[in-house]
C-alpha cells in the first residue's frame, strides 16, 4: 500500500493560490493528481466544492478547501511542517497568516471596476500596504534566527509561501505594482532563494503542466494504436490522427524510434513502443494513476502479460513460409494464446469483487489494451469470462461508442 492518500488538487491552469501546495507535495515526493481546469468546467463544478470555490484538495475521495489548511496538510506529508515542535510551527503558521492577510487587502484592487480608483487602489498598495506587511514579516523572519529549528537549509511552508507570494509580486501582471517591490529585504530573499534553488523547485518547473501538441501515427485499423485513440478521445485530449498504409510506412521506416508504428509525436519529438505511449496518455487523460502506486502496478502487470503475447506472436506474422507460419499460428491458437488469456482471465476474475474493470471499480488503460487486444483475437469463445466482461465495459463506455459512431470507417 502507498504510504499517502489518494490526492488530487484541483484548481485554474495559474499558479496564484495553488502554488505553493503544488511545490510542497512536489519538493516532499508525495504523489498526487494536479488537475488543472478551464472556467467553463469550474462553472459546471462550483456547486460541488465546498464553499464554491477552488482550489480543492480530493483526499481518498473526500473533498476539502481553503488554500491554507491545504499548504498545511501538505507541510505535514511532505515532512516540511514541524509537527512535532509546536513552537515552531506556530512561528510558520505566523508568516502563513501575515501573507494571508496581506492577500485579503489586495482582494479589492483586483475587483474594483473603474479605472482611476484602481489605479489608486494598487499605488496605496505599492507604496504603503505591501511595504509594510514585508517589513512585518522581514522582522519576524529576524526572530526565527534564535530557532535552531528554523535555521537550517531545510525548506518549510512558511518558505514556500513567501516564495509564491513574491514571485506573484514580481511577476509583472499587476499594474501600478513595481516588479521590484519586494526587493530590498534580505531574510524575505534568504527565503525565496532557498526555495528558488531547491532542486525540486528547479525540476518542477523544467516540466511541462500543459497538454502538449500531440500526434498519433499508425495504420488505418485499430491494432495497437486503438487504446491510444480512446484514452486521448475519451479524456477529450486534441490530438492528430495521422493513419498510414503499409506502403507510407516502409518510406518512413528509417525515420521512425525502432523502425515501427505506433509512434506518438509530443511537441515535435517521436517516440514509440505502444505500451509505453499507451501509459503516457493514461497519464494525460487520468487513466494510468500518478497518485496510487499499486493500481499502477496492477496495471503494469497486465501491460506486461500483453506485451509477452505481442512478442510471442511476432513471428507468425514475418514468417513467409507459408507452411512454417501454418504451424507456427497452430500452436498460438493450441497453446499460447490459450494459456495467455487463462493467465488474463485469472488476474481479471480477482479484481472483479472490486468492480467490473480489469483493476477494479474505475477505467484504466488496461481495460483499453485489452479491449483491443481481444477484439484483434476476435476468439469467439470468450463469452462470459472476466476478460470479455472487461471488453464489454469498455465498449458501454460512453465515450468509447461515440468514437465507433463517428469513426465507423476505420
Amino acid at each position: 500500500m502507498s504510504n499517502y492518500p489518494k490526492l488530487k488538487l484541483t484548481y485554474f491552469p495559474i499558479e496564484a493560490r495553488a502554488a505553493a501546495t503544488r511545490l510542497a507535495f512536489y519538493i516532499g515526493g508525495v504523489p498526487f493528481v494536479d488537475e488543472r481546469l478551464d472556467h467553463d468546467t469550474f462553472t459546471a463544478n462550483k456547486p460541488t466544492y465546498p464553499f464554491g470555490q477552488v482550489p480543492v484538495l480530493e483526499v481518498d475521495g473526500h473533498v476539502f478547501a481553503q488554500s491554507q489548511a491545504m499548504l498545511r496538510y501538505a507541510g505535514r506529508l511532505a515532512k516540511l511542517y514541524p509537527t512535532n515542535d509546536p513552537l515552531a510551527a506556530l512561528k510558520i503558521d505566523e508568516i502563513l497568516n501575515g501573507i494571508e492577510e496581506l492577500n485579503e487587502k489586495m482582494v479589492p484592487a483586483f475587483r474594483e471596476q473603474d479605472p482611476e480608483k484602481k489605479k489608486q487602489l494598487r499605488l496605496d498598495l505599492a507604496n504603503d500596504t505591501i511595504p509594510r506587511y514585508l517589513s512585518i514579516i522581514e522582522s519576524r523572519l529576524k526572530t526565527h534566527e534564535k530557532y535552531a529549528v528554523l535555521q537550517t537549509k531545510d525548506v518549510h511552508i512558511s518558505d514556500i509561501a513567501i516564495y509564491a507570494w513574491v514571485k506573484s509580486l514580481r511577476a509583472g501582471y499587476i499594474d501600478h505594482i513595481p516588479t521590484t517591490v519586494a526587493d530590498g529585504y534580505p531574510l524575505v530573499e534568504a527565503s525565496f532563494q532557498k526555495v528558488a534553488n531547491h532542486p525540486k523547485v528547479v525540476e518542477w518547473y523544467a516540466i511541462q503542466h500543459t497538454v502538449p501538441k500531440l500526434k498519433l501515427t499508425y495504420f488505418p485499423r485499430p491494432g495497437r494504436g486503438e487504446p491510444i485513440r480512446l484514452a486521448l478521445h475519451i479524456a477529450g485530449i486534441p490530438f492528430e490522427d495521422e493513419r498510414i498504409t503499409p506502403e507510407e510506412l516502409a518510406v518512413r521506416k528509417p525515420s521512425l524510434p525502432f523502425n515501427q508504428l505506433p509512434v506518438l509525436e509530443v511537441d515535435g519529438d517521436v517516440i514509440a513502443q505502444s505500451l509505453a505511449i499507451l501509459r503516457y496518455v493514461g497519464t494525460l487523460s487520468g487513466l494510468y494513476p500518478t497518485n496510487d502506486p499499486v493500481l499502477a502496478f496492477k496495471i503494469d502487470e497486465l501491460f506486461c502479460l500483453i506485451d509477452d503475447l505481442h512478442n510471442v506472436w511476432g513471428p507468425s506474422f514475418r514468417e513467409k513460409d507459408a507452411e512454417k507460419q501454418l504451424a507456427l499460428r497452430k500452436v498460438l491458437a493450441e497453446e499460447t494464446i490459450p494459456k495467455f488469456l487463462g493467465h488474463l482471465n485469472k488476474r481479471v476474475g480477482e479484481a472483479a469483487s472490486e468492480g467490473s474493470y480489469a483493476t477494479g471499480a474505475t477505467l484504466t488503460v488496461a481495460d483499453l489494451a485489452i479491449s483491443a487486444l481481444l477484439n484483434g483475437l476476435a476468439s469467439g469463445h470468450m463469452a462470459g469470462v472476466p476478460a470479455t466482461v472487461v471488453r464489454d465495459q469498455v465498449h458501454a463506455h460512453p465515450k468509447v461508442v461515440e468514437w465507433y459512431q463517428t469513426h465507423a470507417d476505420h
